[in-house]
């Protein structure tokens, strides 16, 4: 059947006229509808563009033909009929010119949401699936990434840069490291192509991701936001502080070709929290010396230093080997030829300390790996020799008007409007752990802005932060466990799940590396609220708490599946309040759907809790099908 669809949606003051086509310009698209792209199955889906005012448009798509009239301003739509799972296929739009997009699937499509640990590429978790990446080929898994662009004035209506790239050879590298692992799954089970268009950018908030229109309903950023629209205002920001920081990084650099101030010997790792290093803010030499015999010196090498607070350049003999200039990247820098010699090396690394406190992550890897398998190790950890070179004042953060109310819903969100799509998926929430009531509030008018804009209920299914403490192992904060349960009451939202992931956080590490994990965990809630499998894809939850008359508490769960578990010989993370209002550890058991949890040194329990950290490193209670329990907390008088 032959529909015609040619009515302006759109009133046009809310167009973004900069992409309109005036008379005798080719024909101009969307960077979405591109070689390559991924459609919605079994959905309408648009077609739509600018040519010249009034013209006749025509569109052919496995022997569906399509026909429309442009508007007086040259802008089109075609409505793609309903499709099945398939293809490659080929659509061709004809107006003032022929544009043909070749190898479209139909398929699920996925919008992949949040900040940088869904962003977070698959090139950096080589190190933990470099033999399955390495072996992978899903041309039928596709990633459109949408360009980081904010904007404070209106919402864009479309993308001019951009391209959909395959799970294949290097720019399989490039895709999500959640969403990857999220769509393997859902491949593997069903068969169908899988397309993800990402809208992740790091350290963003939430209320970059909230309209306009939210944020001064909500009340709380509308001077940010007021500012950013005055003209001229995010320019002269920027620029103002570009040339600060290029001034800042000059002196830097510059530094190490003087004479140092003070010399002395650190051990690496570690950050300097305490010690003589604890408030420096400036530029450090730090210098090693190492080993290297006969047989090692000529093998394929590079040197791994973790990841460091806040920029390293690496010299190896006086050579440079490479930089990172901030400090969550790990650092693995390959080592040329002949850069190696037999005997005594010296590797040097100019470290600069920007704010907060310099040093080497520990837990990390500190070492040179050698050798066609990389099984050949020369450890750096330990004493270095460290010269200060320059004090220096503490440079302020920088201003990223990414982070700032309705960026990213303007700038990027609003640009993908038009496609269709499966579910949402989120995960956000590092920039929003010091208010963690208001991120309640943010997160439900944030749903409700995102189902809006896309004219669907779609589930919304997100992640709760994964664990991670700043390299702090002992006496750790608890700000990320509160902020945890504000996340879990996002739930009362309709239509919406809860991925858990504390337990595949890394205390060292603001990105964890096992997405692969995420991912399942991901696929199996959209397994169940998108593909209707009558499968658990919650850990066990809380749903009863009592104490019997010798004091022992009695912790009743749901979600438990086939039943409760411990992975290993007993239960950890398990603390009593006593009643000076203390917690303390607790021993714990599990029986049957309960825990029971007892405490020789407290009689009159006040309060119980498990995994109440920022990464509780050994929380192992879990459901027969893998999934975590959820961290709580519950008090009583």
């Amino acid at each position: 059947m032959v529909r015609n669809h040619s009515v302006l949606l759109v009133p046009l003051e809310y167009i973004d006229t900069s992409i309109m086509n005036k008379e005798g310009i080719n024909m101009q698209l969307s960077s979405l509808l591109s070689d390559g792209m991924v459609l919605q199955r079994e959905t309408t889906n648009l077609i739509w563009g600018y040519t010249n005012p009034n013209e006749h448009i025509k569109g052919t798509f496995d022997e569906k033909v399509l026909k429309g009239t442009a508007d007086e301003e040259g802008y089109f739509e075609l409505a793609l009929p309903e499709l099945p799972a398939g293809g490659p296929y080929v659509l061709t739009i004809t107006a003032d010119e022929t544009r043909t997009i070749q190898d479209v699937m139909v398929g699920d499509v996925f919008l992949l949401g949040g900040q940088s640990n869904m962003e977070l590429p698959l090139n950096r978790t080589v190190e933990l699936f470099r033999e399955e990446l390495a072996k992978t080929d899903e041309p039928d898994i596709r990633m459109f990434e949408v360009p980081k662009e904010y904007d404070f004035l209106k919402e864009r209506q479309d993308i001019e840069k951009g391209n959909w790239i395959k799970a294949t050879g290097e720019a399989l590298y490039a895709f999500s490291a959640a969403g990857y692992f999220t769509a393997k799954d859902l491949k593997d089970r069903y068969g169908i192509p899988i397309g993800l268009i990402q809208t992740a950018v790091g350290g963003t908030p939430a209320k970059s991701w909230c309209s306009e229109a939210t944020i001064r309903r909500m009340g709380y950023y509308i001077d940010e936001l007021n500012l950013c629209k005055k003209p001229g205002y995010t320019s002269q920001v920027e620029e103002m502080e570009q040339a600060r920081e290029q001034q800042w990084y000059k002196e830097a650099r510059e530094s190490f070709d003087g004479m140092p101030l003070k010399k002395g010997t650190v051990r690496i790792p570690g950050i300097w929290r305490e010690d003589e290093l604890a408030n420096f803010h400036g530029t450090v030499r730090l210098t090693k010396q190492f080993h290297v015999k006969k047989d090692e010196a000529d093998k394929p090498a590079e040197i791994i230093l973790g990841t460091i607070n806040d920029a390293d350049v690496v010299y190896i003999n006086g050579i440079y080997i490479g930089e990172t200039g901030y400090k969550y990247p790990p650092r693995f820098y390959p080592i040329p030829k002949g850069v190696l010699k037999e005997g005594v090396n010296t590797v040097e690394i100019h470290l600069s300390v920007y704010r907060e406190h310099g040093g080497f992550m520990p837990g990390k890897q500190y070492c040179i790996r050698l050798g066609e398998q990389q099984d050949v190790f020369i450890r750096l950890g330990g004493d270095w020799e460290y010269e200060l070179m320059k004090p220096m004042q503490v440079l302020p953060d920088t201003t990223f008007f990414t982070y700032y109310p309705a960026a990213l819903y303007n700038g990027m969100l609003s640009s993908v409007r038009k496609w269709n799509y499966k579910a949402f998926l989120y995960y956000q929430g590092e920039s929003n752990t010091t208010l963690p009531e208001r991120y309640v509030e943010e997160m439900e008018a944030l749903i409700a802005d995102w189902r809006a804009l896309f004219k669907q209920e779609l589930p919304f299914i997100y992640v709760q932060l994964a664990g991670f403490s700043d390299g702090v192992e002992e006496g750790q904060g608890t700000e990320w466990a509160v902020f945890r349960e504000c996340q879990e009451r996002t739930l009362q939202v309709e239509n919406t799940a809860m991925i858990v992931a504390y337990d595949i956080g890394e205390y060292n590490d603001l990105h964890p590396l096992d997405k692969k994990t995420l991912g399942q965990r991901i696929a199996r809630a959209i397994r169940n609220m998108v593909y209707g499998e009558e499968i658990i894809y919650e850990g066990p939850k809380v749903s009863d708490i009592k104490i019997d008359g010798m004091g022992k508490i009695h912790i009743h769960f749901i979600s438990v599946g086939t039943g409760l578990t411990m992975r290993g010989r007993e239960i950890c993370e398990v603390e009593m309040k006593g009643e000076n209002g203390g917690y303390y550890p607790a021993h714990a058991v599990v029986e049957g759907e309960e825990l029971i949890v007892d405490s020789a040194r407290i009689k009159e329990p006040k309060g119980v809790r498990y995994a109440w950290r920022d990464c509780p490193m050994n929380a192992n209670l879990y459901n027969k099908e893998g999934l975590p329990a959820l961290p709580f907390c519950r008090e009583w008088e």
